[in-house]
């Protein structure tokens, strides 16, 4: 019997999942299967060997199992007809429907950029199944394991420092949009809010916290209180100097990138080394804040293909191997 099911969420992620498996399986998809360069499908299936063409509407295939019966994957835009045209069509040519398989596979369809969805897609096609086997590919694995904490949820990344530092500026700055409201009253910001953003393809929540001071009024020392909360659960804090203040704030601990903005403007005292100047009414220096924000963050980087531990448990239980090879 020759089965096809669909083991993606129907109607939430930009691309749905189908797996055709069977003993009919290659057979029936060479059959309705179109490679974009115009060649044939071979014979029989490669393992692992993946495909761009269409069957009814672009799709990749990708091949996940040869013995003991094929099993191919199509991968397709996720929309819920294109998903029921698909499953009829492949019924319609001899398979049976059967219910989605709950066997637990990379979250492709809650990836927030395609940099995050390529990484879980090559997990889907068995990635890192196959380099989990070798103990020698631990270490990588582990090195790689804050990437794999995050192919889902972002990173949260906060923007704190003294009232009218120019921190909803930056967020805006950063995001390329307005997101934050900007006043020249010290205290504006009450509440934190928070901006999603992709930098260099990974996905990252920027929280506008409020100034941080001691405040005079209730409704601004909740906000800065929720601000301290928000800085206690950072990937990582971005802290902002107001350059043409006499006497800024600085950090009180932790290890966060130091910001002096309003480097257009004539400076009220010498820069921290290693401290990055910015404009955020410019947008000077704003790169090198994305790019400074982004190392902080993915100091190791995987390579195309390369194996990651793509959910936070696996990355868990790969560092503890790790550490169990360190310390034996």
């Amino acid at each position: 019997m020759t089965t096809v099911a669909l083991l993606t969420p129907p109607g939430i992620g930009a691309i749905a999942v189908l797996e055709i498996a069977g003993s009919d399986a290659w057979r029936i998809v060479c059959k309705l299967f179109q490679p974009a360069n115009g060649k044939s499908l071979p014979e029989s299936p490669v393992l692992h060997r993946t495909w761009f063409g269409t069957l009814d509407d672009e799709v990749v295939l990708a091949v996940t199992r040869v013995v003991p019966e094929p099993t191919i994957e199509i991968h397709a835009h996720g929309g819920t007809q294109v998903v029921k045209r698909l499953q009829r069509l492949f019924e319609d040519n001899g398979c049976r429907a059967k219910p989605a398989d709950v066997r637990p596979r990379a979250p492709v369809e809650q990836a927030r950029t395609l940099r995050t969805a390529a990484i879980l897609l090559d997990q889907t096609h068995g990635a890192f199944d196959r380099a989990v086997r070798d103990p020698r590919n631990i270490p990588r694995l582990a090195a790689l394991s804050p990437v794999g904490r995050h192919l889902v949820e972002p990173w949260k990344v906060v923007i704190a420092g003294a009232p009218n530092a120019g921190k909803s500026s930056l967020v805006n700055a950063i995001a390329g949009f307005e997101r934050s409201i900007v006043s020249p009253v010290a205290g504006t910001t009450r509440d934190v809010v928070t901006t999603f953003v992709a930098l260099d393809g990974w996905p990252v929540e920027l929280a506008d916290t409020a100034g941080l001071r001691r405040a005079t009024e209730s409704l601004e020392a909740e906000g800065i209180a929720l601000a301290r909360r928000f800085l206690d659960q950072a990937d990582l804090v971005v802290w902002l100097l107001d350059g043409t203040d006499p006497n800024p704030i600085f950090p009180d601990g932790g290890d966060p990138i130091l910001v002096v903005n309003k480097c257009d403007c004539p400076p009220a005292f010498e820069a921290p080394a290693g401290a990055i100047p910015v404009s955020a009414s410019t947008g000077a220096g704003i790169e090198a804040l994305i790019a400074a924000i982004v190392h902080r963050l993915v100091p190791v980087s995987p390579e195309p293909g390369e194996a990651v531990p793509y959910t936070p448990e696996l990355a868990d239980r790969v560092e503890a191997e790790a550490a169990r090879v360190r310390e034996s």
